[in-house]
């Protein structure tokens, strides 16, 4: 019985997070001005919220409880595949700032992402890891390594109920807004590469009233729903890191080539090779560990994303592509046109 509940209750959870996510969708196809502004209040109030936890940290460090810092780094794994891991699941964390390079084609002056990126990065950067030492200070191991709500039980132990039940609604406020940027980049990806000929023209639809990637959109929102329906966070988590940051390093080699063959191209946004090297380095290092951690994952991702490539060359290039197929093609893109009032 008791069995049951659980995959009844696992179920719940997952309705709620499907039902969420096409409310996103709705959200960001109809209203995109009003997606931004919810995503930079949700920002500020992430922020206070963070603020909020590494005060209470370091007043109880002020008042002498210094028990559970005292173990310091004791137990740590120094094996390089659970570092890996570690990585992993900690880069996920800071990786808003891709949100931000896909969407540099609505950025007014480009000039100012490196910049942007900088102070954002800084910010966030210290604001975690000063609310992580902040859960070292006030909470013991033990519940640390449980990884379940952690806001909400050091605000428990510092300001009581009220603080627990303020801090779960915030983590869920803050996940929401999460997901909002996340979509509303994801979709982003697939209309420039529409648009580019990279992918087939209905993804690069645009409604012609909501100025909005609705196809884009519904497609990530399909994926999404399935990835809820049938996959564990944990292992979405690791599957996610392990494709995005292959490609993040092939980005990065890609860069350090172009310097080289192609010294003389416009470059309206500079930085220095030290980024896409160390980029480069930790990508590599992040891609081969899985690989030695669970590699039938790896295998299976690999072969996924490889059997993307005859598809490109068929649907896309059109190097094997018959004359019906195309008109296939044309066809649908123009039928999702007219039903989505897209163009």
């Amino acid at each position: 019985s008791s069995g049951i509940n659980a995959e009844y209750g696992e179920w719940a959870d997952r309705l709620l997070c499907i039902g969420v996510c096409w409310v996103i969708l709705s959200l960001i196809t109809v209203y995109p001005n009003l997606t931004l502004k919810v995503i930079d209040a949700v920002t500020f109030f992430k922020m206070a919220s963070l603020v909020l936890i590494i005060i209470l940290g370091f007043v109880h460090l002020a008042q002498g409880h210094t028990d559970n810092i005292k173990v310091g780094f004791e137990g740590t794994s120094w094996k390089p595949q659970e570092w890996g891991e570690a990585w992993n699941s900690v880069l996920w964390a800071y990786n808003g700032w891709i949100s931000l390079s896909v969407m540099l084609g609505e950025v007014k002056d480009t000039r100012m992402l490196p910049r942007i990126v900088a102070i954002s990065m800084t910010i966030v950067t210290i604001l975690y890891v000063l609310a992580v030492t902040s859960y070292h200070i006030i909470l013991d191991m033990d519940t640390m390594k449980s990884g379940s709500a952690l806001a909400s039980k050091l605000a428990g132990i510092k300001i009581g109920q009220a603080g627990e039940v303020f801090y779960a609604i915030a983590v869920a406020v803050s996940t929401l807004g999460n997901a909002m940027c996340a979509s509303l980049a994801a979709s982003r990806f697939l209309q420039a590469g529409g648009r580019s000929g990279i992918l087939p023209g209905c993804f690069g639809l645009v409604n012609t009233k909501f100025k909005t990637p609705v196809f884009s959109l519904l497609f990530v929102m399909v994926a999404s729903t399935v990835f809820i329906s049938f996959g564990n966070v944990f292992k979405l988590i690791n599957t996610a890191s392990f494709t995005s940051f292959a490609f993040t390093t092939l980005c990065a080699v890609g860069l350090l080539v172009m310097r080289r063959t192609l010294p003389d191209i416009p470059r309206p946004v500079k930085v220095s090779l030290f980024f896409p090297v160390s980029t480069a380095v930790m990508g590599l290092y992040l891609f081969v560990i899985p690989w030695i951690t669970n590699w039938s994952m790896c295998l299976l991702w690999t072969g996924l994303t490889l059997a993307g490539v005859p598809v490109y060359f068929v649907c896309v290039r059109g190097v094997y592509r018959p004359s019906s197929f195309i008109k296939l093609s044309d066809s649908w893109t123009n039928f999702m046109g007219k039903l989505l009032n897209s163009e």
